[in-house]
């Protein structure tokens, strides 16, 4: 009887396939569509993307106050709420 239980699980242990390392992980983070094995991953991906969005916001929204012919004082200030509409963007997701 011990005999046979044993090869018994010997037979299903043996036809069971082998599965990589990552597919047993089953903790996976997603931001902007993307995939990432770690939660460091996804919240560098993240810090990226708040920190680009902050730049093309002020970016364009200063040169588009340049072009439309404002001074320097509300260029800067169209600028800085041009950063924080491009950062807030940037972080619409979470990981």
């Amino acid at each position: 009887m011990r005999i046979t239980s044993t090869l018994l699980i010997a037979a299903i242990a043996a036809t069971l396939p082998a599965l990589p390392a990552e597919a047993r992980q089953k903790t996976r983070y997603e931001y902007n569509g993307r995939t990432y094995n770690s939660y460091q991953q996804c919240a560098a991906a993240k810090k990226r993307h708040k920190r680009d969005g902050a730049i093309a916001g002020a970016a364009i929204a200063g040169v588009g106050a340049a072009l439309l012919g404002g001074n320097l004082g509300e260029s800067a200030l169209i600028a800085g709420g041009g950063a924080v509409v491009g950062h807030e963007i940037g972080a619409k997701k979470r990981c």
